[in-house]
Order: structure tokens, then sequence, then C-alpha cells
């Protein structure tokens, strides 16, 4: 049917207008994807920034401070992490949720408003609770850690839990709103403001000669200034853009949204409470069984920060390994929901790999390097034997740190939790057997068997669970077989192999290393020489075990390219010829 110039230019145009409009919404996807990204991208950074600003704030610490206060720190803190968390845990995370889903479905600000004030309402009743808990509980915790002078810093950080809850409250609002910067933003000036207060106080203490323990009280009371910090920065922002409005009074409604809280958080509660009970469990232990060696108040707690001295690295490293793990786990809970077997397949045997490879790689690298590190951080060698022993942790840490988020992609939330749980079950128990007869190396040595028993058996739940969702990481040869594949040597062998490799070359080049160096550097001060040496090594040996196991087989092209952003990456390092061709590619 024939139409008329004015119908076809109308048609035509109509066309165009369609077509605009496809474009303007593809773009409009495109910018919200960025946005989303860049936002997620920026939560990233700035919780990585402000865990390396308290990884590292310990050092200057123990420089200014000694080992007793710094003892004391690594005492008490994981107590006020452990009330802290059972308080907070998890809200920021459901509040963000529920308020994200309100906004998806419309405009709704009395649902927001409604879901805020259920937040700050459920977590200043946890907040007060938690505080009170703490504060009251001062004296006897202080006499379970086996000093009473630490009674002060304990109701010195209770304070921050008067305040932390409400910024809990206030980050999961903002980022369920999407301003991701704000609470970015908020994260770091907490941890600034932390460590402003830490310094501030440990100058005062050293020139009015203030004791130890008032000193730590000092110190500690910086969490609390830095949640302060941190809930004006986001109370500020949210004043200005507020809405005006009245909430609803219907009976029920805001006790309705606080049970949807609670529900959401619960299982993010039930994981992050483990690391801190690990802690708690050393604190608790290790003084007291000092003591019980002979060891007074003073001296078991001076020991007890000696033993202390490896752990910002090691939280370092495992914290690295865990986020590199947490950027995988949406790709695997996307392969499981798709059914794409072997892709998940592939990205689990890799993951598991890696985990070991990055972990074995930190603890040799922590243990052969102990002596320069020790000196470089803290000045003398005091510990370097349990120095090391606690930087061979490292393994272990990485495994579980990579194996818990791998875990919940697969849809098995609460494994992680109740592995670690059981691993600080086990810590108690060989740190009652073995602090009495080997002192710190004691303690040090029953973390490595507790949490290699969590690793160990976390890797035994992913294999499980893996062929529970029909990605069997052992069944493969019965899969190839049956599909008339020529019988090869395992890629998990080669994989295996290469790792080995990787791992002796970079032993064999630290020791090297740190042969050459150390003669070369006697005439320096000890301290400069030490870092020096440490630092110079480090580098030698983590390219001595990239250049190795990428040229060995630990990582494969193949699996290269099934990780984000990995075909360009592939394709560079065999382009460089650092990593090898494999057959079928030519």
């Amino acid at each position: 049917m024939n139409r008329e110039p004015g119908e076809r230019g109308h048609s035509a145009e109509t066309v165009k207008t369609v077509d605009s409009l496809a474009e303007s919404r593809v773009r409009v996807a495109r910018s919200s994807k960025r946005l989303m990204t860049s936002g997620v991208v920026l939560m990233a950074g700035a919780a990585l920034l402000s865990k390396l600003i308290g990884v590292f704030q310990k050092i200057p610490l123990q420089n200014l401070a000694g080992d007793r206060v710094f003892g004391i720190y690594n005492a008490v803190y994981p107590f006020y992490q452990l009330a802290a968390v059972l308080a907070t845990a998890g809200l920021p995370t459901a509040v963000s949720l529920l308020i994200a889903e309100r906004l998806r479905k419309g405009d709704d600000p009395e649902g927001v408003r409604r879901t805020l004030y259920a937040a700050l309402l459920l977590l200043g009743i946890t907040g007060i609770a938690a505080f009170g808990f703490m504060w009251s509980g001062a004296d006897r915790a202080a006499g379970w850690i086996g000093d009473s002078e630490t009674a002060g810093a304990i109701r010195s950080v209770s304070f921050a839990l008067l305040l932390a809850p409400f910024v809990a409250a206030l980050r999961g609002y903002t980022q369920g709103l999407g301003r991701m910067g704000l609470s970015a933003a908020s994260q770091v000036a907490e941890q600034m403001i932390r460590v402003a207060v830490m310094l501030l106080v440990l100058a005062l203490g050293w020139s009015a000669g203030w004791g130890e323990s008032t000193v730590a009280a000092g110190v500690m009371s910086g969490s609390a200034f830095g949640a302060c910090a941190s809930l004006a920065v986001l109370a500020f922002y949210l004043w200005r853009g507020r809405r005006r409005g009245r909430l609803s009074s219907k009976a029920g409604m805001l006790r309705e949204e606080m049970k949807k809280l609670a529900a959401i958080a619960l299982p993010v509660a039930l994981g992050a409470v483990v690391v801190p009970v690990l802690g708690v469990v050393d604190a608790f232990m290790v003084p007291r069984l000092l003591q019980d060696g002979g060891a007074s108040e003073d001296g078991s707690l001076a020991l007890f920060g000696i033993y202390s001295r490896a752990q910002p690295l090691v939280q370092l490293v495992v914290m690295v390994a865990g986020a590199a793990a947490a950027a995988l786990v949406p790709g695997l809970a996307l392969a499981r929901m798709r059914g794409a077997y072997g892709q998940l397949r592939m990205q689990l045997a890799f993951v598991e790999r890696a985990a070991w490879a990055i972990g074995a790689a930190a603890a040799i690298g922590l243990a052969m390097l102990a002596g320069p590190l020790n000196i470089m951080l803290y000045e003398d060698s005091t510990g370097t034997y349990a120095f090391a022993l606690v930087g061979c942790t490292a393994l272990a840490g990485c495994v579980n740190a990579i194996t818990a988020p791998v875990l919940q992609g697969l849809g098995a939330v609460r494994i992680p939790a109740l592995l670690l749980l059981a691993a600080a079950l086990l810590k108690g128990v060989l740190n009652a057997v073995l602090v009495p007869l080997y002192g710190i190396e004691g303690a040090a040595i029953a973390g490595i068997a507790a949490l290699t028993a969590a690793a160990l058996l976390g890797t035994v739940a992913v294999r499980y669970k893996a062929a529970e969702a029909g990605a069997s990481l052992a069944g493969s040869w019965k899969e190839r077989r049956s599909a008339g594949v020529k019988r090869r040597r395992p890629l998990l062998g080669n994989a295996a192999a290469g790792t080995g490799l990787a791992l002796a070359v970079m032993a064999a080049a630290l020791a090297v290393a740190e042969r050459a160096l150390g003669a070369a550097l006697g005439g320096l001060p000890p301290r400069a020489a030490a870092a020096a040496l440490a630092l110079t090594c480090v580098a030698v040996g983590a390219c001595a075990f990239g250049a190795a196991a990428l040229r060995g087989g630990a990582l494969s092209a193949r699996e290269l390219r099934a990780l984000p952003g990995g075909g360009m990456l592939a394709a560079r390092l065999q382009r460089w010829r650092i990593m090898p061709r494999a057959r079928d590619e030519g």
C-alpha cells in the first residue's frame, strides 16, 4: 500500500524520535552503570584506605609508646571490636538494601524515612546496651586480661559505642541513596581523626610524663573522637539536603521495619564476629598464661605487645587477599545461577590455588625477612622468632579470607563463620597447652595450627559445595573420558608443580638477595640498613615469584582470560613472552 509524501515524512520523523529515545535510554543506562561502578570503586578504595590507616597506626604507637602500651592496645581493641560488631555489623548493608529497594519501586520518602528511623532506633538500643556492657564490665574484663590497669582503656574506648551505631545507620542511608562519596569520606575522616588523636595523646603524654595505662586510655579514646567526626560529616551533609515531612504513626510499622533490618543484618553479623573473637581469645588468655609462667603484669602485656608485632603485616596481606576474592564473588554467583559449570569449575580451581599460592608466598616472605622487618618497623630485633611464626599465619589467613566469600558466592553463608568459630575454640585449647611451655612462640604456633585447620576444612567445604552446584573439582577426568578426550596430564597437577616451582624460586631469590645486600649495607645505621634490605628483598621476591609462576604454568592464559579484564592482560603477557602460549593456541 502506497503512502502519501506527508505520511512518509511523518513516519520517518516517528522512527527518528523512537531511535533518539532508544539512544538516550542507552546513554542513561551506560551512565548509571558507570556511576554504580565508580561508586563501588570509590567505596572499595575508601575501605582499603581506612583499613590501611588503621593497620599502620599501630607501628608509630609501638615506636613512641613502647611494647607495654602496644600490648594494652592489642589486648583491649579486640574486645571493643567484638562489642561494636555485635552492635552494628550488617546494619549499614541492610539499611542501604531496603532504601535502594524502596527507591527502585518509586519515590517513597515516607518509607525511606521509616527505614532510617527504624535503624537509628534499633542501633541506638544496641549501642547503649554495648556501652553499658563494656563500661560496667571493664574491671572484670581487665581481670580476665590479667592487668587491672587496662580497665581505664576499656572504659575509654566504650564511649565510641554510643556514636558508632548512629554512624553505621547514616552510612547505610547514604549508600542506599547512592551517595557513595559521602559514606567514603566519613570512613576516611574517622580514621584520620583517630590517628590524629593518638598522636596528640602520645605527644601530651610524653611531655607531661603520663603513666603507660593513662597513655593507653588516651589512645583508645581516639575511636570515640573518630566516630564523632564521622557522625558530624554525615549529619551535616544530610541536614543540608534534608526533606521535611511527617512519619506515619501507624501502629507496628516501625517495629516491622526493625524486624526486616535485623533479619538481613544477622547473617552478616555472624560472619563479622569471628575475627574479633580470635583476638579476644588471645587477649583473655595469653597475658594470664604468661603470668602463670612467671611474668609480671607489666611484663606480660609487654610480651603480648611483642607477640603482636607481625599482626599489622599479616592483616595487610589478608586484607588484600580478601578484597581480591570479594571482587570474584559476583562472577561465581552469576556462573552458578546461569548453570555455566565449566566456567564455574575453572574459576573455583583458580581461586582455590591462588589462595594457597599467595598465602604461601606471603608466609615465606614474612618468615625469611622477619629480622629486618622487625628492626625496620619496631627499631629492635626483640621477638624475631615469634614475628616469623606469626608471619606464617598469613598462609591460612589468606585461604580463610578467600574461601569465606567464595562459600558465600556458592550459597553457603554460615559455613565460614562456623569454621572460624571452631578455630577460635581450638586456638584457646592450644593456647592453654603451648603458652605455658613456649611463651609467645607457643601462642603463635597455636594460631598457625588453629587457622590452618579452618583453612583445610574451608577448602573441603568449597569442593563439597562446588560438587553440589554441579561444578565438581574432582570429577573432571570422567567427564573428559566420556567425551572421548585423550588422557593428558591433569591441568591441576601442572599448576601445582608451577606453583611449587615459583615458591622455590622466590625463596632462593630472597636468600641470595638477603645475603648479598646484608654485606653491602653494613655501613648504614641498623634501622636504615634493615629498611633497605627488607624493601629490596620484598621487591625481588615478588618479581621472582610472579615471573616463575607465569612461566611455570601456575596460571594459564585460559584461566586469566576467565577473570574480569584478564583477556587483554593475558595477550600482553604472551606478547612480552612472560606467559607461554598453550599448545592449542598455535
